[in-house]
């Protein structure tokens, strides 16, 4: 089986995670997408959301279809947590599987920063979908030992959503309007998340 791994803080989780994820998955005809929510990313200072309340929008935005799934990896481990980890976890459980860790591009061009870099390109193969800035010209590929056969990047059209802009048009009482799935929107409301004061985070 061929499997898509995307970890993040989905904090909220929003049509930037989904969109571009659905059209590499099929792109690499993946049989199953797994999500793997952060307890705190080891890029970001702020802490995000209540882990139960980010688990319960990805949920919401991934129900009614089994071949997306999430794994607590992140959630279970003591912080910080980092994705070589994971990715040893979900070798041994899909042990024979092939492995394809998905990023938008902004992340793949720090991977050469990430911890173990090697060791994640000999667990997975690398997917990655095109965002800002790393988009045409501008699109930065580390220099890293096997990463040209391990790689591939996709041009899966512009979906321009930033969770920090989010948090912070929904701190101001603005809607999530079409940026989220219409469950994960009413599950912020219901929840009163990310209400006034929470912007900065």
């Amino acid at each position: 089986m061929r499997i898509g791994i995307l970890g993040g803080t989905f904090d909220p989780v929003h049509y930037g995670h989904l969109r571009p994820v659905e059209a590499v998955a099929g792109k690499l005809a993946l049989d199953s997408v797994i999500y793997v929510p952060a307890l705190i990313s080891p890029f970001k200072e702020a802490a995000p959301e209540d882990s139960r309340h980010r688990v319960a929008m990805l949920a919401l935005a991934l129900q009614g279809n089994p071949a997306r799934r999430i794994a607590f990896d992140e959630l279970d481990r003591e912080p910080p947590s980092y994705t070589v980890d994971t990715l040893r976890a979900l070798s041994a459980r899909y042990r024979g599987d092939e492995l394809w860790l998905l990023m938008g591009t902004d992340m793949l061009a720090g991977l050469d920063r990430w911890r173990q870099p090697d060791e994640i390109l000999r667990l997975a193969r690398i997917a990655a979908f095109q965002r800002e800035p790393f988009v045409g010209k501008g699109l930065r590929i580390p220099v890293l030992p096997g990463l040209a056969g391990r790689l591939e990047v996709f041009d899966t059209g512009s979906v321009r959503i930033s969770s920090s802009d989010l948090r912070a048009d929904l701190a101001r009482g603005e809607s999530a309007g079409d940026r989220v799935p219409g469950p994960v929107a009413e599950y912020i409301t219901k929840q009163g998340l990310y209400r006034s004061g929470m912007a900065a985070r």
